[in-house]
């Protein structure tokens, strides 16, 4: 055979290099290489530029903010350096305690003198005199804005003083407001030592300002709403930022920026006054960047969109016969996805796919099969074991009754024991019903109440019982012998070491569409380990008793949970050594006279 004719078999019989022939003319590679460097190209372009423009905003920002600094200053001095305010102090001092009428004039032209001072400066809403024992002795002004300050804030603005050699210091506190419905107002606080040209300390000067007074000198910083400005003081300390929220991490993080930085999709620029040595770090939200390069990303993307969409029909137009058996295929998935096992394709061609299209078919046949022979296995197995459970169970229970009572007539030799025997009869019968009859909680709880009845005549004489439940639930349908295996717990486990004032209280109750009963116990309690051996899944071996045999009555209740219902219902066991245990069963809320309508709003 001509090696052209084998090589022409070998494409017929290759989906892959039909798909290759096919595809080969269409180059939608360099598009998409294009669009993306174009895309990060923009990016970074618009990134510089924004960056430029952020960073002269803030140093603008910053030169206002040095004017604003030093306008305090100015007013500061004009106090401090006031020979007349300083006059007026020291006869206070020599003063106070003669003559009253002195003092009140003294202090009367202090605040005239002030307020002279005070009437250019709008923005500030409390101004103090204290004297060095922090007492406004000399001069009290506050606004409405915030209340006035006390001892408290004295001592803190006090604290910063000590050496400052009378420069101001510089602070943000939240203060005590009457008018803000969170009780505080954040003030930018200025303070200094009150020294004469002596440098003799002879007052401290305390004004309080409203954050207003450099919010406008930044608002070009913020004027679009996404702006983030943070103003530190010399100190490096958080003086004003419009930002609620800052953690500490985040603030450590601005105070040492150095260099324009991004920072969670916000470009931060800083600047530092040589003047006045406060720090303004300002930050602008690159989402708009963004958008806009996303915007030109998106035409770039619905430019190519359409193009495959072209290329694409001729594809389908050239390639349909090609397509045919992958169609079949996606058909036979969808139906053995939807459960029809039964599904077979059609084998179209000699290629790849024929021997994927074999495949399918070999491989849905024998997911039927196995399906039948798993739901049949299971269906035996899960009725044996809950037979098998049952059928530990009732020996376990009657066998331990049984014996405890022939020992109590044998040592005892008493003969009432007629109300006992009835008790057992009851509960005989119904521990033989079959294991699918489900009960109620009311005959479940009666035939507790027989059990317990039982230890409070034969073993247990100082035993105190309580048992609640919620009569919405005593109608409430449950598996039979849930509740009794955990009561027997306490008495065989619980209770063993206990001589007196043993308590045993039972509670049921409904939780929306759960069941809730719990028995609770003040005995010995138990150790984390054993709880967890209780609770484990099949496969691990169960805790075992003091006489060797396995612990049957609470690993049964947790299996039968297991294989009724299954998650979310549960047994829940909480206790500790000497503090007593808590079993809590979590059921579903079915009442046998509205159950379908309870059951179905789960």
């Amino acid at each position: 055979m001509p090696i052209w004719i084998r090589s022409l078999l070998g494409i017929n019989r290759s989906f892959r290099v039909k798909l290759i022939l096919n595809l080969s003319v269409i180059i939608l590679l360099a598009f998409g290489v294009t669009g993306y460097l174009t895309y990060q190209y923009n990016m970074r372009l618009f990134e510089e530029e924004i960056s430029k423009q952020f960073s002269s905003t803030n140093q603008e920002a910053l030169a206002k903010m040095d004017l604003k600094v030093l306008e305090i200053m100015r007013i500061s001095q004009t106090v401090v350096f006031n020979p007349q305010i300083e006059k007026m102090i020291r006869q206070i001092n020599s003063n106070e305690g003669s003559d009253a009428f002195s003092v009140y004039y003294d202090k009367k032209q202090i605040e005239d003198q002030i307020f002279q001072i005070k009437t250019d400066a709008p923005y500030i809403t409390g101004m103090y005199l204290y004297d060095l024992d922090g007492n406004s002795t000399y001069f009290k002004y506050t606004t409405s804005a915030i209340n006035t300050l006390d001892q408290d804030v004295f001592r803190v603005i006090r604290s910063k003083l000590d050496d400052t050699y009378g420069d101001l210091i510089w602070m943000n506190m939240a203060l005590p407001s009457s008018i803000e419905p969170s009780g505080l107002r954040k003030t930018i606080i200025t303070s200094r030592l009150m020294k004469n040209s002596n440098l003799n300390t002879y007052g401290v000067l305390v004004i309080t300002i409203d954050e207003s007074f450099f919010s406008s000198a930044l608002k070009e910083l913020t004027k679009e709403g996404t702006g983030d400005v943070h103003l530190f003081n010399p100190n490096k300390e958080l003086l004003y930022s419009n930002s609620p929220q800052d953690s500490e991490a985040r603030l450590q993080q601005l105070r040492s920026l150095n260099e324009t930085e991004v920072i969670h999709n916000d470009m931060f620029v800083q600047g530092e006054s040589k003047t006045t040595s406060f720090k303004l770090v300002s930050g602008t939200s690159l989402t708009e960047i963004q958008k806009k390069n996303r915007d030109i990303f998106q035409r770039i993307v619905y430019s190519g969109l359409i193009s495959i969409l072209l290329t694409s029909g001729l594809i389908v137009l050239s390639t349909g016969n090609l397509l045919r058996p992958l169609k079949d295929l996606l058909q036979g998935l969808r139906k053995v996805r939807s459960g029809d096992f039964e599904a077979r394709i059609q084998i179209r061609t000699k290629d790849e796919l024929a021997y994927i299209a074999e495949s399918f078919n070999n491989m849905a046949e024998q997911v039927e099969r196995l399906i039948k022979e798993v739901y049949m296995t299971q269906l035996s197995e899960r009725d044996a074991e809950l037979k098998a459970l049952q059928a530990q169970l009732n020996p376990h229970f009657l066998h331990n009754m049984f014996n405890e009572i022939y020992w109590k007539l044998y040592l005892q030799n008493e003969k009432e024991t007629a109300s006992l025997i009835a008790a057992i009869s009851e509960m005989l019968k119904y521990s033989l019903m079959p294991v699918k009859t489900l009960t109620t909680v009311r005959e479940d709880l009666q035939q507790i109440r027989n059990y317990v009845k039982l230890q409070a005549e034969l073993f247990e004489a100082d035993l105190e019982t309580i048992i609640h439940a919620d009569e919405q639930i005593l109608e409430c349908e449950i598996m039979r012998f849930l509740i009794q295996p955990l009561v027997e717990n306490v008495f065989v486990h619980g209770f063993r070491n206990k001589v007196s004032h043993k308590i045993l209280l039972i509670k049921a109750r409904s939780l929306g569409s759960f069941l809730e009963i719990e028995v609770t116990d003040n005995g010995c309690g138990m150790e984390e380990s054993v709880i967890s051996l209780l609770l484990r899944r099949e496969g691990t071996s169960l805790p075992q008793r003091s006489d060797g045999r396995e612990s049957l009555g609470v690993r049964s209740v947790v299996r039968r949970i297991e294989l009724i219902h299954g998650p979310p219902y549960r047994l829940e066991i909480v206790s500790g050594l000497g503090s007593g245990t808590t079993m809590r069963l979590i059921l579903p809320n079915i009442n046998i006279q509205k159950g379908e309508q309870e059951h179905a709003e789960r």
